[in-house]
């Protein structure tokens, strides 16, 4: 009877060590069944969130509300910077912009960094039929160059004015080594004009320079305009710079200034250090009705910070975006705008730089071009700014303002 017993306890033991084995088996095989189908569940749905990002990253910037505005910049941003990693000579953004011109050409713009600004300067000079004259502060995109000698092979006239700082560079050199006439502004201060004539009546101007960070790295624009009457302030102020005035010995007057393109779009041109242009600027500011957007590379021009914290303190909309590096020099003035009402940012571009040199004031007027916002742009530079009226061509600069102050457009 007792080894009965003995013997039905470790069958049972025996029993239960098996039926525990076998639960385990089934509860193991059903851990591992739900942990898979979990991590199938996770994927999925990291895919469909990746997907739904990446959807959502490209609702236009201007459509999205307040409240969703950091998600929407979040997946810009991250979408458009692997972009950049992965083909940085890639479209990234809504890099240029066509806008119509009732009776006259379409204005062209431009922003960078993108590969199209370089292009379409490569495509204005090519298209030259007798001139192209080019006032640049630095250049050494071999492209360019190789487009302006092509121009003088084919029998149109070069001519060319740079500054003393990048006379030397080989891009410059083969200029030289061609044949063309090449003037560089010898002074300590600097010719600092981004600007190009063709053909006496289209100009290129803004902030770029001609340069691979220019087209790559820096925040740029640049536009195309066609109009005889605004050529023919440029083409003054060219032949002074090529006959040697620079400065404030380049004083002769441009035509006013002041042209109507198509009979509908108002233009104004001014140059320092002769014209007096931050008085100018002083002017536009304070007719300021609802909003002003700055994006500068330097500010250091108290005047001008105190007008656009007057502006603030009376309840217009003044947002500020200025260069990372440049902000931090002892003259810089965002620290004082943003004690005084101003909504101040530094650029979150960190590959480069935020050359913008660029005003937009009640979305309706746009002043761009190489005048940075400094004494040394007003004193004694050599520099250019177009003022234009137009509703459109703000728009544009208005959404190239929002990529900027957002940091969406995609940096190496």
């Amino acid at each position: 009877m007792g080894r009965t017993t003995g013997k039905n306890k470790i069958a049972k033991k025996i029993a239960g060590q098996a039926v525990r084995h076998a639960t385990g088996k089934v509860q193991g095989k059903a851990m591992r069944t739900a942990a898979k189908h979990l991590r199938g569940y996770v994927l999925a749905t990291l895919i469909l969130l990746g997907a739904a990002g990446i959807g959502f990253s490209y609702v236009p910037e201007e459509r999205i509300p307040d409240a969703l505005e950091p998600v929407h910049t979040f997946t810009l941003r991250t979408r458009n910077n692997v972009i950049a990693k992965i083909a940085p000579d890639s479209s990234r953004y809504d890099d240029t912009a066509v806008v119509p011109v009732p009776n006259s050409t379409p204005v062209k713009l431009y922003f960078a960094p993108s590969p199209h600004i370089r292009e379409g300067l490569c495509k204005l000079i090519d298209s030259a039929q007798s001139s192209v004259d080019l006032c640049i502060y630095d250049l050494d995109l071999f492209d360019v160059a190789r487009a302006l000698t092509d121009a003088e092979k084919r029998g149109v006239a070069v001519r060319v004015v740079t500054d003393t700082d990048n006379f030397k560079l080989q891009a410059v050199n083969r200029l030289k080594d061609a044949g063309i006439p090449v003037v560089p502004d010898n002074r300590p201060a600097i010719m600092h004009n981004k600007f190009v004539v063709v053909d006496a009546k289209h100009v290129w101007t803004g902030s770029f320079n001609f340069t691979v960070n220019g087209s790559r790295k820096n925040d740029n624009n640049a536009l195309i305009l066609e109009s005889p009457q605004l050529a023919a302030c440029y083409q003054t102020k060219f032949e002074e710079y090529f006959s040697g005035k620079f400065g404030l010995k380049a004083r002769r007057k441009t035509n006013g200034g002041k042209v109507v393109i198509g009979g509908t779009m108002p233009v104004e041109v001014m140059f320092s250090p002769s014209d007096g242009v931050q008085k100018r600027l002083l002017g536009e500011l304070s007719k300021a009705k609802h909003s002003v957007r700055m994006m500068a590379f330097s500010f250091t021009a108290p005047e001008v910070a105190e007008q656009l914290s007057a502006l603030a303190k009376r309840g217009v909309s003044v947002r500020c975006l200025f260069d990372n590096g440049q902000a931090h020099g002892k003259y810089s003035q965002n620290k004082f705008l943003g004690r005084n009402g101003v909504a101040v940012r530094l650029a979150p571009n960190r590959s480069g730089k935020m050359h913008h040199k660029v005003i937009i004031i009640d979305d309706e007027t746009v002043i761009t071009g190489s005048y940075n916002f400094s004494r040394n742009a007003e004193r004694s530079n050599d520099e250019n700014i177009l003022i234009i009226k137009n509703k459109e061509i703000a728009r544009e600069f208005n959404r190239e303002f929002r990529r900027c102050w957002r940091g969406t457009k995609g940096y190496l």
